[in-house]
């Protein structure tokens, strides 16, 4: 099975997905779903956190099983760690920005609002 399309082959735009179908029974369900925050890796990149995992996290072993240096995995661990944690960094930002809003429309207490920080951290 191909793995799952990023892009349109056409205009390079993100694709959705708005089917699942299952071959056993024939059913379908049509909608629009998201997905993980790992599918907004590279294929590469991927593979690459599949290594570091059954590695247990152990770079020199990541080192030897893929044959690259110190510095490269340090880079690699880098670049996926700047793609995956800025959505977390983004949706926390959204999640202290509506909180701010509701300070501000009078909707909550500044005591609230730093309770409700708290609770998520």
């Amino acid at each position: 099975m191909n793995r799952r399309l990023k892009k349109c082959p056409v205009c390079n735009t993100t694709l959705e997905i708005i089917e699942y179908h299952c071959s056993n029974c024939d059913t379908t369900i049509r909608g629009k779903f998201e997905v993980g925050d790992l599918a907004s890796l590279t294929t590469f990149q991927q593979e690459f956190v599949k290594v570091f995992v059954c590695c247990q996290g152990n770079i020199k072993e990541v080192e030897k099983v893929l044959r690259i240096s110190y510095p490269t995995v340090k880079n690699r661990l880098s670049e996926i760690t700047q793609i995956l944690c800025h959505k977390a960094r983004i949706k926390e930002d959204t999640i202290s920005t509506s909180i701010l809003a509701e300070i501000e429309q009078g909707k909550l207490s500044v005591d609230e609002a730093i309770k409700k920080l708290k609770k998520r951290k």
